[in-house]
C-alpha cells in the first residue's frame, strides 16, 4: 500500500497562457490525516471582499496514462501531469466546458459552451476539427465504430465521423422543455444501438449507424409537463436484458432492453445519478439521499440521508460506494447497508462525478482543484 492517501493537484494559469514551471509545493500533515500536496488552483479566480462565488464545475476528469484531461467553466480545457500538476497544454475555450470528455485513438473529444464540439490532439492540444452545434453541450460523448455520438441541450443527438467531424446523422426531439436541469442524458452505445433520455420525459433507442428509431418510451406520467422537471438526464446503465433509467421527476426504471416495456419502477425524488453491480442499483437524489435497490425487482434494500449536502453521481470501488457532495465532503459508504466507512473534507463542494483510475479517485471541485484520493488508505483500521 502506498504511504499517502490524499493529494491536491492544481496548476497556476496566468492570463491566456500557463506557466511552464511547476508551482511551489508544500507538504504537510495534520494529526492522522494522510500527507497531501498543496499547489495553486487549476484556474485562477478573483473576487471582491464579501462576494459569493457561485461557480460550479460539472466536467469530470479523464485520466490516460500519466495525463489528466480536464475541462473547466473558466474558459479552458487542460492537460496536466497527474503526479505533479504541471501543465502539458492548455486550450482557451470561450464560455468554458461543462461537458465530460472522452479519449479515443490519441484524441480528446468534448462539447463546449461556445456552441462547438471539439476533437483535439491528446498530445499537443491542437484542434484537429470542430463542429458547430450553435448550442451548449453538457453530455459526455461516446465513440464506437469510427463515429462519435453526443447530445446537446436542445434535445439534439449528433453522430459524426470521429476522424474528420463529417456529419453522419442527426436527431432532434422537436420539443424543448420549458423547465430543464441539464436537458438530455449522455448517450450510451450497446450492440449497435444508442440509448439516450431527453428533457421532455422520453427515453429513446436508435440504430447507431443510420439514426433510425428502434423504440421509445414516455416515462413521465404527468401531462402538464411544461412546468415540471422531468428530464431523463441520468446516464443509463445497460444490463443483460434491461436498461436502467433515472429521471429528475424522481423515478428509476428498469426497461426491457428489446422493447422498452417497464419491468419495474421505483419512485423517489429527483434522481441525480445511478451506478450498479451484479446484484444492486445505487442512486443519489437532489433531496440529499442515496439508496440501494435490488437489481431484479427494484425493492429497496437501504437508504441514507446526508445532513445538508446534495450528492453527485456515485461510483463503486469494490465494496465501497463513493459519493462526493455539494458541501465540501466526499463519503465512502458500505454497499451492503449504507453505513459510513470514511469521510474526507475537500476544499470546496463537488458537482462533477468522481473518476476511478487504478486505485485512485480523481475529484474536481468547484474551486477548480483536482484532488487525488486513495480510497483504501482512508478505511479505518483496528489495532
Amino acid at each position: 500500500m502506498k504511504n499517502y492517501g490524499f493529494i491536491i493537484l492544481s496548476v497556476l494559469c496566468l492570463g491566456i497562457g500557463c506557466s511552464g514551471t511547476f508551482p511551489r509545493l508544500e507538504q504537510g500533515t495534520s494529526g492522522n490525516r494522510p500527507k497531501q500536496n498543496l499547489i495553486a488552483p487549476l484556474i485562477p479566480r478573483s473576487s471582491i471582499v464579501g462576494e459569493f462565488n457561485s461557480s460550479i464545475e460539472l466536467a469530470s476528469p479523464v485520466i490516460v496514462g500519466n495525463i489528466v484531461y480536464q475541462g473547466s467553466i473558466h474558459d479552458a480545457f487542460l492537460a496536466v501531469y497527474k503526479n505533479t500538476g504541471r501543465v502539458v497544454w492548455k486550450v482557451d475555450i470561450p464560455g468554458g466546458v461543462e461537458a465530460g470528455a472522452s479519449y479515443f485513438d490519441q484524441k480528446i473529444y468534448f462539447g463546449a459552451n461556445d456552441g462547438n464540439f471539439y476533437c483535439l490532439d491528446a498530445a499537443t492540444g491542437k484542434v484537429i476539427w470542430k463542429y458547430q452545434t450553435k448550442v451548449e453541450t453538457f453530455s459526455t460523448p461516446v465513440i464506437r465504430g469510427g463515429i462519435v455520438y453526443f447530445s446537446t441541450v436542445n434535445n439534439g443527438l449528433y453522430a459524426l465521423k470521429s476522424n474528420t467531424g463529417e456529419y453522419v446523422w442527426y436527431f432532434n426531439k422537436g420539443y424543448i422543455q420549458k423547465i430543464s436541469v441539464r436537458g438530455s442524458s449522455s448517450p450510451v452505445y450497446h450492440d449497435g444501438k444508442i440509448y439516450i433520455g431527453f428533457s421532455d420525459g422520453y427515453f429513446y433507442v436508435f440504430n447507431a449507424f443510420d439514426g433510425k428509431t428502434i423504440w421509445f418510451k414516455k416515462l413521465s406520467e404527468d401531462d402538464q409537463i411544461n412546468d415540471k422537471f422531468i428530464d431523463v438526464d441520468v446516464t443509463p446503465i445497460i444490463g443483460e436484458k434491461e436498461v436502467f433509467v433515472g429521471s429528475f421527476d424522481g423515478s428509476l426504471y428498469a426497461l426491457d432492453l428489446a422493447t422498452g416495456s417497464v419491468r419495474w419502477k421505483f419512485q423517489q425524488r429527483e434522481i441525480n445519478g445511478i451506478t450498479a453491480n451484479d446484484h444492486f442499483i445505487y442512486a443519489t437524489t437532489s433531496t440529499r439521499t442515496v439508496f440501494c435497490l435490488k437489481r431484479t425487482t427494484g425493492q429497496k434494500v437501504w437508504e441514507q440521508m446526508f445532513p445538508k449536502s446534495i450528492p453527485t453521481n456515485p461510483i463503486l470501488v469494490e465494496d465501497q460506494l463513493i459519493v462526493a457532495t455539494s458541501e465540501d465532503y466526499v463519503y465512502s459508504l458500505s454497499t451492503e447497508n449504507g453505513s459510513e466507512i470514511w469521510q474526507y473534507n475537500l476544499d470546496s463542494g463537488v458537482n462533477s462525478q468522481p473518476v476511478l483510475e487504478g486505485e485512485k479517485l480523481y475529484i474536481f471541485t468547484n474551486l477548480s482543484t483536482l484532488h487525488i484520493i486513495d480510497p483504501f488508505y482512508l478505511i479505518p483500521r483496528t489495532l
